[in-house]
């Protein structure tokens, strides 16, 4: 793999939003201004219906140190927050907020309330691998495709798999996770080679599963 970009690192806690106010005692524009002052975010809920939890409130183009803050969403039932460094960024950077809105702010906030998480990593890449290089059979669907195409079009016009996708009975549970897949980058010539990919996991373990993928197809 080459030219590795994380186009989005987001993590997600499950966590209650009342289990962190029990009381009731933080009032929410003024956790939202203390928020949007730490990390100098550019957009911030402004008017009472932005702070609809059940929407998600939401917090885009900040900073903290040396990271960008993509977005930051309050949830009834979770936090999430994306950068474009590493989903392991993003977890540390939550947990450091919690921290901090429990010492200055006066929520309530204990590390094992945070047991559970979620993951959201996208990014682009490059390689030499032809990845979707796949069962003979996908070959001559094509080949039969732009055969079809072809004949109908009046020009010559080359159909290939360009897209593959994992994923699970999404009805086997209330919240859904996300699938994982691997696609040709939009607006991108085949020639190329530059792929774009998603999945429910920690950034350096999805570029990982990547590469294990390219070595795989390389030993063929």
């Amino acid at each position: 793999m080459d030219t590795v970009t994380v186009l989005s690192a987001a993590a997600t806690v499950w966590v209650e939003s009342n289990d962190l106010n029990p009381r009731g005692a933080v009032f929410y524009p003024d956790l939202a201004k203390a928020i949007i002052a730490r990390y100098n975010f550019q957009k911030y809920p402004e008017k009472f219906e932005d702070f609809d939890e059940t929407k998600g409130v939401s917090f885009a183009s900040g900073k903290l140190g040396e990271t960008v803050i993509e977005r930051l969403a309050i949830y009834t039932y979770g936090i999430s927050l994306e950068t474009r460094v590493s989903t392991e960024e993003s977890k540390r950077l939550l947990e450091e907020g919690l921290r901090w809105a429990s010492k200055e702010l006066g929520l309530v906030y204990k590390s094992e309330m945070t047991r559970r998480w979620q993951y959201l990593s996208q990014i682009t890449f490059c390689s030499k691998v032809q990845l979707m290089s796949t069962h003979s059979a996908f070959k001559r669907l094509a080949e039969k495709v732009t055969k079809g195409v072809t004949e109908i079009a009046g020009e010559s016009v080359k159909y290939e798999l360009t897209t593959f996708v994992l994923n699970y009975d999404q009805l086997t549970r209330k919240h859904p996770l996300g699938g994982f897949s691997v696609q040709r980058r939009e607006n991108t010539p085949f020639s190329e080679n530059k792929y774009f990919s998603d999945a429910p996991l920690p950034t350096d373990l999805h570029i990982q599963l990547l590469e294990q993928f390219e070595s795989d197809l390389s030993a063929k």
